[in-house]
């Protein structure tokens, strides 16, 4: 059966096409699975940081709140400190949703707790002023740094845990990056043993045709030259070969 030139040379580009139809789907599926498994995780640790950023906002309007009372304005200030409660009652349940590096719930634990000793402070100055300044420089305003340190640390665990993500992230892009520059390698070498397939198979054979068709001395009935492929190649010099024997043939016939 004679195979058809076209047909050997097609399908080893296919192949060559396959192969990186192979290796650019690997490092596609190796980033979707990549992106799927840091992406959540970052998620809740920026959302986790947007929360403890609500609650140090609210915690500072809590501070103003209680300037308010002190300067006069009690019904105005017990407004913002209560508002700034709900508030941190919301972020704070934002908080544990997103909870997800190790150590979170402690700390989450830490800022409750701190949290909660410096509103049942906050409410007692506010309602009796009798010992305003000593609760305020004494118990309040060190009960407020606690809080807001509780509350860094929940950030800074956060920040920690992105960091650590991204470079995670980072060092397995190279093993995504991996099956590409396989593929490209492979795709080298398969590309050097196309060139050696079409010039061994194909050049090679036509520069043996041309110097054998140059060569060619009448009476002869053949080409002097021994083609092993079984392609178009093999077909044309059949087909010389047989044209020399019309030629002859008729020459023959014609000087009879």
């Amino acid at each position: 059966m004679i195979k058809k030139l076209k047909v050997k040379i097609f399908s080893s580009f296919m192949l060559l096409v396959f192969m990186l139809l192979i290796a650019g789907l690997m490092s596609i599926w190796e980033l979707r699975k990549m992106s799927n498994s840091f992406s959540d995780v970052i998620d809740n640790n920026y959302q986790s940081i947007e929360h403890a950023l609500k609650v140090i906002y609210a915690l500072e309007r809590q501070d103003s709140g209680i300037l308010m009372v002190y300067l006069g304005n009690e019904e105005e200030g017990r407004s913002v400190i209560n508002s700034a409660d709900s508030s941190i009652s919301i972020s704070m349940i934002g908080i544990k949703r997103n909870a997800t590096e190790p150590g979170e719930e402690e700390v989450i634990k830490g800022i409750e707790q701190e949290y909660k000793v410096y509103y049942t402070l906050l409410n007692s100055d506010t309602s009796n002023q009798v010992n305003a300044k000593e609760l305020l420089y004494e118990g309040l305003h060190n009960q407020f740094i606690k809080t807001k340190r509780e509350v860094n640390s929940l950030m800074e665990l956060n920040q920690a845990g992105m960091y650590s993500k991204a470079r995670e992230m980072h060092d397995k892009l190279y093993q995504t990056m991996m099956p590409g520059i396989v593929s490209i390698i492979l795709a080298i070498i398969f590309a050097l043993l196309l060139n050696f397939f079409i010039s061994r198979y194909f050049v090679h054979p036509l520069h043996k045709l041309i110097e054998a068709v140059q060569n060619y001395k009448p009476p002869l009935a053949n080409l002097n030259v021994d083609i092993k492929s079984e392609d178009e190649i093999k077909t044309l010099q059949l087909e010389i070969n047989n044209l020399i024997r019309r030629m002859l043939s008729y020459y023959k016939s014609d000087k009879k």
